[in-house]
């Protein structure tokens, strides 16, 4: 064995493709970047285009092979943005731009399935909400209002699958992505027949189920001089972003949570079971691990709340840490000024597309560290409703880490804890979606005997983040407005 060889775990994200090289010792030697552009057409209409996905995961990879000798790249883990498809042709080709997860037009059609369904059956083969963010809301749109591009599709693919696809010609999914079609039975992890006769779907051709570890191809000789990998470097099918990043974080046990302020906010917990909300507002979806799910509630417009204010209103983009100092002056509770952080609807535990975000309570005396402050004790109250329903139906965990781009701000990660009254682990090691797919390619190839093995021995938590009980009791009244707010704010 050597440090010299490396696996490289790549994650298909909402704002950027991000690759990272792990050696065997589980240290970080390289990572690589590269933003995509994100369109969004009108209110609630968010799309990318397939090929800008590809197009950035060859510079990323082209930087780590220009890096590193691709002969000690001995494999390649998938992780991506869930729910978003590549809608493909016959002869592969793209039909048109992918509409994203946060992409909220199908309200019409998440009704459809709905009536088409029944409620027993959401519940009993799908275990989830039919939310507008989903995959199969999103077939049945096109079918409905782009015929023509409908008579031509025939297959999709979710984000890190299609890049699975140009890397190595297999069309291949895992339970974790598969389950967040809403197309997947979440009790066997394969494809439901019912459901997808009732939604007269039967028709398009659907990719391979494989375990998260297995090698699903290797480099094509296309896509080795596309990418400088080798060809014949095996590609791992790897896992979901939020799936992944639980197996970064080591939040694989039923004591753990796991809470991520990336572009949205998630609260992810794993279960040795389907956990099924009777009221499905929260979701429950196949994880990485064998025999294993997870339960989790979306905000999801977290980090994307705070690079709005930042991009869009003060034209302060990547100045992120003289915001923070800002935020840092202001006392907790913002005097009286609170954040909704509905910019593109709500999810959990709304599951309310057209809501939207707003300032209330703002004064002339509030300043601009006010408003920044606001947005990160409203995505926190956010994150707090999300915690308290999941901890109703799941026993609450011992332990919670944070992870994600917000966490790397003390202010907001101190907010999050203090908010939530509770003590917060980060992890020490790199985390994030690239990290667990690299973590399973490395099981994958045989490096480790269990994901279990590969975690304890690459991922190690820090001391905790104390929450300051003053605080906590100080957010109390702040709390108790936010979640007011709501319904008089969509009743307006």
């Amino acid at each position: 064995m050597s440090d010299s060889e490396i696996v490289v775990g790549i994650d298909v994200g909402t704002s950027a493709v991000k690759a990272l090289a792990i050696n065997r010792s589980g240290k970080e030697v390289f990572s690589s970047s590269k933003e995509i552009y994100t369109d969004s057409v009108r209110s609630g209409w968010n799309e990318q285009e397939p090929l800008h996905w590809w197009n950035a995961s060859c510079q990323v990879l082209q930087e780590i092979t220009s890096y590193l000798d691709a002969r000690n790249i001995k494999a390649l883990g998938l992780s991506g943005q869930m729910h978003s498809p590549a809608f493909l042709d016959k002869n592969d080709n793209i039909i048109r731009p992918s509409m994203l997860w946060s992409d909220g037009r199908t309200s019409s059609q998440c009704a459809d399935i709905y009536e088409s369904l029944g409620g027993d059956r959401v519940k009993n083969i799908i275990g989830n909400p039919i939310l507008e963010g989903f995959t199969a809301p999103k077939l049945l749109w096109l079918k409905q209002h782009e015929g023509s591009n409908f008579k031509k599709l025939d297959s999709f693919l979710i984000a890190k699958d299609y890049i699975g696809f140009l890397l190595t010609g297999e069309k291949v999914t895992e339970p974790s992505d598969a389950s967040g079609t809403v197309l997947m039975d979440l009790y066997s992890c394969d494809w439901s027949k019912e459901v997808l006769t009732f939604l007269d779907l039967q028709n398009v051709e659907l990719p391979e189920i494989r375990r998260s570890t297995d090698v699903v191809g290797g480099v094509t000789r296309h896509a080795s001089k596309a990418t400088g990998l080798l060809e014949g470097t095996p590609v791992v099918a790897g896992g979901a972003d939020n799936a992944a990043a639980a197996i970064s974080t080591n939040s694989m046990r039923e004591d753990v949570c796991q809470i991520s302020l990336g572009t949205s906010g998630t609260v992810l917990q794993t279960t040795m079971r389907p956990v099924v909300d009777d009221g499905l507002r929260l979701h429950s979806f196949s994880h990485c691990l064998p025999n294993s799910w997870y339960s989790m509630g979306v905000t999801l417009n977290a980090g994307s709340s705070f690079a709005w204010f930042a991009n869009n209103v003060i034209d302060m983009p990547n100045r992120y840490g003289i915001l923070d100092d800002e935020a840092s002056i202001v006392d907790p509770g913002c005097d009286g000024l609170v954040f909704l952080p509905y910019l593109n609807g709500e999810r959990t535990p709304h599951n309310d597309p057209n809501i939207r975000g707003a300032f209330l309570r703002l004064d002339a005396s509030h300043s601009r560290g006010h408003m920044i402050r606001s947005i990160m004790e409203g995505v926190a109250f956010s994150i707090k409703e999300v915690y308290e329903l999941m901890g109703s139906l799941i026993n609450p965990a011992d332990t919670v880490v944070v992870t994600g781009g917000g966490a790397n701000s003390k202010v907001w990660s101190q907010i999050l804890a203090d908010v939530l009254g509770k003590n917060l682990s980060k992890v020490v090691t790199q985390s994030g979606p690239s990290h667990g797919a690299a973590l399973l390619s490395a099981v994958g190839i045989g490096w480790f005997n269990s994901i279990h093995a590969a975690v304890e021995r690459w991922v190690l938590l820090s001391d905790h983040i104390s929450f300051n009980r003053d605080h906590m009791e100080s957010y109390q009244e702040s709390y108790f407005y936010y979640q007011r707010a709501y319904p008089k704010v969509k009743s307006i």
